[in-house]
């Protein structure tokens, strides 16, 4: 629907924020942190405005008070290194920007999300040749009220079939999962290097990567969800020992998990193409071959 507006907005932010850290060293081998921060996002008006109706026009400043507790620590005689947070953060006025399954992003506010988690990662000397390190991630991140996300292009469909405007569709994501916030994720890795005689150095590392299910759309469409899945990459190398030169063999998702980082609803999906859906695969299994040479 083509039409002519004539409107002047303006809008004024007023912000206090602040950061409080305390930290204390028991001893030599340990530290101890508690920070508390409040931080801002400015709002401002979705240029699209594809809603097309001036209350949805603009949106609000976003903030958020969060507080973090942590340590690190030495053990075992300075061959091993431990860092742990925990994390609890509260956000107001969430900005969300979502593809409205046509040719536009709708940019609107969730009313509130809560993310809690616990981030850990070490590392431990366990021989002079072998080194095994790790970390850990768990989340628990979701909106506490969203009651007018955007629609799914399902849902797209059964609203328009009921006579209703695409652009009038919403959908309540209240207690869902944020986008791009798994659960849970880890990574193992091990990393053995020995001397082989008196010039060269042989190199072998493997890690795993693991998630948990991953919401990808915005909206929330699980069409478009990531499954749980784990990635294995491994090299191993020969070189000398000064650096002058080395050789490698590089293998990356060696199980050739297939996985994405992005998808979406297909554009102009009103042109005939609602339910069609686009996605950025990641790299397939990869094996190469390295080399280097320094003179």
């Amino acid at each position: 629907i083509a039409g002519t507006y004539a409107y002047q907005l303006e809008r004024d932010e007023d912000h206090l924020t602040g950061n409080v850290g305390l930290q204390w060293d028991p001893n030599a081998d340990s530290m101890l942190y508690l920070n508390i921060s409040s931080g801002y996002k400015a709002g401002g008006y979705d240029e699209d405005n594809a809603l097309g109706s001036l209350a949805d026009a603009e949106f609000e400043d976003e903030t958020v008070l969060g507080v973090e507790a942590g340590g690190k620590f030495t053990v075992l005689d300075g061959r091993g290194r431990i860092n742990a947070a925990l994390f609890h953060a509260k956000y107001e006025d969430l900005q969300v920007s979502t593809f409205d399954g046509n040719a536009s992003f709708v940019v609107g506010n969730a009313a509130e999300s809560v993310v809690t988690g616990l981030e850990a990662d070490w590392t431990f000397a366990v021989t002079e040749h072998l080194i095994l390190s790790g970390a850990l991630a768990l989340l628990n991140a979701e909106y506490d009220s969203f009651p007018d996300s955007a629609c799914t292009s399902m849902q797209i469909i059964a609203w328009v079939a009921a006579g209703n405007t695409r652009a009038t569709c919403t959908q309540d994501l209240s207690g869902r999962q944020l986008q791009f916030a798994p659960e849970w994720a880890v990574n193992i890795a091990a990393q053995y290097v020995r001397p082989i005689g008196n010039d060269l150095e042989l190199g072998f590392s493997v890690d795993i990567n693991a998630s948990d299910d991953t919401v990808i759309a915005a909206d929330g469409d699980t069409l478009l969800d990531q499954k749980a899945h784990e990635k294995i990459n491994a090299r191993i190398s020969l070189g000398t020992i000064d650096g002058k030169w080395l050789i490698a063999v590089v293998g990356k998702n060696l199980a050739n998990e297939a996985t994405t980082t992005f998808g979406n609803d297909v554009p102009l999906g009103s042109l005939g193409f609602d339910g069609t859906y686009f996605q950025h695969i990641d790299p397939p299994r990869t094996v190469t071959l390295q080399g280097r040479w320094s003179f």
